[in-house]
């Protein structure tokens, strides 16, 4: 496999929470970053290289989640009395060892987020490491998922940062992309670097312009209207 760019500690950290849950002390670990930035390619990655069962879930930025969602992606239930369902998921990650991912717990109904506190709790007597992964720059201070960032300690969180200009200079290597000029228009966000290049050059390829545009469409009226008037003042503003 390719090697993934500037995600060497990040994937070494995976990999001691993994020999750590699989010697007894289970865990729930926390992979944050925004959008964009190689959250999937990252698990995907250390779950392709991982000697142990694999698991994968995610949750749906959907109107009306579905409560459980995860659940039904693992195939475990989720008809009873909730704690009886999270007994059950706690059991079933208790009888072998398992690497399970969930994917953008941002998007997570209460549910699923009080069943994510519930097995960070009690892990801790399984082999399995849960990793769950989430946009950081999506959180606003009151967001649900905050509760149980609080619960999580600092050693058990991993952040994925954009590149910097060196891996933009790896990816663009072979093309007439200026890499510095590159960075500066996308920020290193990975997503937006490899579209570009994919592109050949354009500013503004459409894949880029639909991801920006569908994180908007969930934003407020008000906050819309604020994101319209400071895409047309520029990158830099005085505040008044």
């Amino acid at each position: 496999m390719p090697a993934l760019l500037e995600r060497e500690a990040q994937l070494a950290a995976l990999g001691e929470q993994l020999a750590a849950a699989s010697a007894g002390e289970g865990r729930l670990v926390l992979v944050a970053g925004e959008a964009g930035v190689g959250k999937t390619a990252l698990a995907r990655r250390f779950a392709g290289e991982a000697e142990i069962r694999v698991l994968w879930a995610a949750c749906d930025g959907l109107f009306t989640p579905q409560p459980l969602a995860p659940l039904h992606d693992l195939g475990l239930g989720t008809h009873g009395p909730r704690l009886d369902v999270f007994r059950a998921t706690l059991e079933a990650l208790t009888s072998n060892p398992a690497l399970v991912v969930v994917e953008d717990v941002h998007w997570a109904d209460e549910a699923t987020l009080d069943l994510l506190r519930y097995l960070a709790r009690r892990l801790d007597r399984t082999t399995t490491l849960l990793v769950a992964t989430y946009r950081d720059d999506e959180l606003g201070a009151t967001h649900p998922l905050r509760m149980l960032l609080g619960e999580v300690a600092l050693d058990r969180r991993i952040a994925l940062r954009p590149l910097t200009v060196e891996g933009v200079r790896t990816l663009a290597a072979g093309s007439e992309v200026d890499p510095v000029e590159l960075h500066r228009l996308t920020h290193g966000n990975p997503f937006f670097v490899t579209e570009v290049l994919a592109s050949g050059g354009a500013e503004r390829p459409e894949s880029v312009r639909d991801a920006v545009l569908a994180r908007a469409a969930r934003l407020s009226p008000e906050a819309q209207e604020v994101l319209q008037a400071a895409a047309v003042v520029g990158q830099r503003a005085e505040l008044d």
